[in-house]
């Protein structure tokens, strides 16, 4: 092998482990408010009277919580120790067209390592049981194709179709999974970037994704952002 296959192989070598996936940093302007409930309802009766009572109620789901917003970036030539700093060239994204948004309770993702999850390991990740707003009724479709840039690697998996119920709402939630995917932090919640998006509010947004949270008041998670801008 002479040297001019030895320079090229190194290339090689090197653009195969580029990861595009990165982390994102993250701005909230607001908090939406926590709905309280449906007003309650009333019958007049009296004594001797006997009345059939039909009742329908609506409660706040403590096994699930919401993000949507616009993303906006920039793709980079640089090195591991130049980073965002010092660069070689870099090219601004300020509302890319193609690409995914994830969330994962991992603060480190192995993105290097990621396969299709299901809504039946989610489910055993939160101990969700068999309740009502689990994730097997929630996760319902199997249609959900991801592609990420590095390794070009296709994941299918379960799917939260119909997001709300404004038929504007054009976001899905893929769930992703690496490992075992059987802790909380081997799960990542993903959605395709569309720069011409509306949220379940048919207000206008780049992402909109659900992520699964531990049952009960006061229980608090932290979810960590990534974005691969195409």
């Amino acid at each position: 092998m002479n040297r001019g296959y030895k320079i090229l192989f190194g290339i090689l070598l090197l653009l195969g482990g580029v990861y595009a996936i990165t982390g994102a940093s993250v701005s909230t302007p607001a908090f939406l408010t926590r709905w309280a409930a449906t007003t309650a309802g009333s019958v007049t009766t009296e004594g001797g009277n006997i009345s059939s009572t039909n009742l329908t109620s609506g409660a706040l789901t403590d096994r699930w919580a919401g993000f949507f917003g616009n993303v906006t970036g920039s793709i980079y030539l640089t090195d591991n120790s130049g980073g965002t700093t010092n660069y070689l060239y870099t090219w601004s994204a300020p509302d890319p067209t193609a690409g995914e948004v994830c969330a994962s309770e991992a603060s480190a993702f192995n993105w290097a390592s990621v396969n299709t999850a299901t809504a039946v390991q989610v489910n055993t990740a939160w101990s969700f049981g068999a309740a009502p707003d689990n994730a097997t009724n929630t996760f319902t479709d199997s249609t959900c194709d991801l592609t990420f840039a590095q390794g070009s690697v296709t994941n299918t998996a379960d799917t939260a179709t119909n997001q709300g119920n404004n038929v504007n709402d054009t976001f899905q939630t893929c769930v992703v999974g690496n490992t075992t995917n059987t802790a909380e932090t081997d799960f990542a919640f993903c959605t395709l970037i569309n720069s011409t998006g509306k949220n379940y509010l048919s207000q206008s947004a780049d992402y909109e994704i659900i992520v699964p949270t531990t049952y009960g008041a006061g229980q608090y998670e932290t979810y960590y952002f990534y974005v691969e801008i195409d």
